[in-house]
């Protein structure tokens, strides 16, 4: 048995028992390429509800309010639900210790988000009163998503994506089922907007009531993998990450107001809203291939997922690119119009960023969150500079320039630290192979003989 990064928690070998893939990666792919869809379709189906009922000016405020509300859950976690997911993923029957410790430190970061939430939200709403109310509004579904994110952690360590799947299925079709009749009924305000927002994704609990009987037998955390020293450690080591990660990607969206406006801002939430179709796929790749590289690592699969998935996005980012000049003014309203250049500019920051972003799960799953936080922190030291730099002068288009060299940055530093570790080539990660496209036509030929299965039954 070998120590990670910190030395913390124990890497298993062959004699530990490790989460089973239920199904196989394929299955497992499916599975979260489903629960990724559904939310990214009914973002693509709110969008235009919110932009149209409430105008680039009140799309902005509602932005403005929650933005601090994902900003706070992703920094102050501490890295708990992924340390819980890789604890869980090492040594499923620690699972109860790893997840009694997990809920008791994300109560603790739960307090200190809220409270942080509350104390900036002068500055953030650059003074405005009314957005200073919404935060206060947003900032009471702090605690409860920090709770389900060890939920969600415990349930992928175990690998029941199928769980995962109907999280995200129910949260999504919620807000959309909220979302309709206030619309239809002109009740749709910047107020009641925010509260769909802020509270229909803690409902996804629901899909864990069932997870407490999917619990392999306990064992006594005799080596302490799944302390609350073991878990704090790895999660810290990542969570330096996380904060630089989430600022690289959310914190452009809670800085254009102060630095520009909130008309800005509405267009900008538009441009992200169409750039992150492409990303269904690639964090269905990601997620799923954090727990299988950590299960047992491999440098070809850990390569071919990430030259696939970057091929997907890229094709998915060019039709989009193509063809939303025609139906972003259509599906938004004409005056989201000047959106287009941003979203394109941030189709582009997706496709650079996705080599990266699997070769940051590959060094996480081997236990090495450092040095995927070191190339983060250094991207989002850059990324935060360029927007002071270019939101004041350029708005929205600046805060997506900005964005695009932090994701290249970042890309290219976690391909160099997992070359100079474990000798993986950064220029396997690019191009198409031949095995590539008989990975892609075997997923096929699986997905296909299972829904001939189902139409039989």
């Amino acid at each position: 048995m070998t120590r990670t990064e910190g030395g913390s928690i124990p890497q298993a070998d062959d004699t530990q028992p490790t989460a089973k893939p239920r199904g196989g990666s394929a299955r497992s792919m499916t599975i979260t390429l489903v629960g990724n869809f559904f939310p990214a379709a009914i973002a693509l189906a709110t969008g235009p509800i919110l932009a149209q009922s409430l105008g680039v000016e009140g799309r902005g405020q509602v932005a403005a309010a929650t933005a601090p509300l994902g900003l706070a859950i992703a920094l102050m976690t501490f890295g708990v639900p992924e340390a819980v997911s890789y604890a869980v993923a090492r040594h499923p029957r620690l699972v109860r210790t790893a997840a009694r410790n997990g809920f008791l430190l994300i109560i603790l970061a739960g307090l200190l988000a809220t409270a942080a939430v509350l104390s900036a939200r002068g500055w953030l709403s650059g003074g405005e009163l009314e957005i200073q109310h919404l935060m206060v509004v947003a900032s009471l579904a702090v605690m409860p998503t920090l709770l389900l994110g060890v939920l969600r952690g415990i349930a992928s360590g175990l690998q029941q994506w199928s769980m995962v799947a109907w999280e995200k299925v129910l949260a999504s079709g919620l807000r959309l089922l909220v979302l309709l009749p206030l619309w239809l009924t002109g009740h749709l305000t910047p107020f009641t907007a925010v509260v769909v927002l802020a509270a229909m994704p803690v409902m996804g609990a629901i899909a864990y009531l069932w997870l407490p009987r999917r619990l392999p037998p306990p064992e006594a955390d005799t080596e302490k993998v799944a302390s609350t020293k073991a878990i704090t450690g790895y999660g810290m080591r990542l969570w330096i990450g996380t904060i630089s990660g989430v600022l690289l990607s959310r914190v452009d969206q809670t800085l254009i107001t102060p630095l520009s406006s909130a008309y800005q801002l509405g267009l900008y939430v538009v441009a992200v809203n169409v750039s992150e179709i492409p990303l269904i796929i690639h964090r269905s790749v990601r997620d799923v291939t954090f727990v299988t590289d950590a299960h047992r690592s491999e440098d070809a699969k850990l390569a071919a997922s990430a030259r696939i998935s970057t091929l997907i996005c890229t094709v998915v980012a060019l039709g989009l690119g193509l063809t939303m000049g025609w139906w972003l003014p259509i599906l938004f309203g004409e005056e989201f119009a000047p959106a287009v250049p941003i979203a394109a500019l941030l189709l582009v920051a997706v496709v650079l960023s996705t080599p990266g972003s699997i070769a940051g799960a590959g060094l996480s799953a081997r236990g090495r969150p450092g040095l995927r936080s070191i190339a983060l922190v250094i991207a989002c030291v850059v990324n935060v500079g360029l927007l002071v730099v270019l939101v004041s002068e350029y708005g929205a288009l600046g805060a997506a320039w900005a964005t695009v060299l932090g994701y290249l940055l970042s890309s290219a530093l976690n391909q160099f630290f997992l070359k100079r570790l474990f000798g993986v080539s950064m220029l396997s990660f690019y191009g198409l192979r031949r095995s590539d496209l008989g990975i892609l036509r075997r997923y096929a030929a699986g997905i296909g003989r299972v829904l001939r299965l189902r139409r039989r039954r």
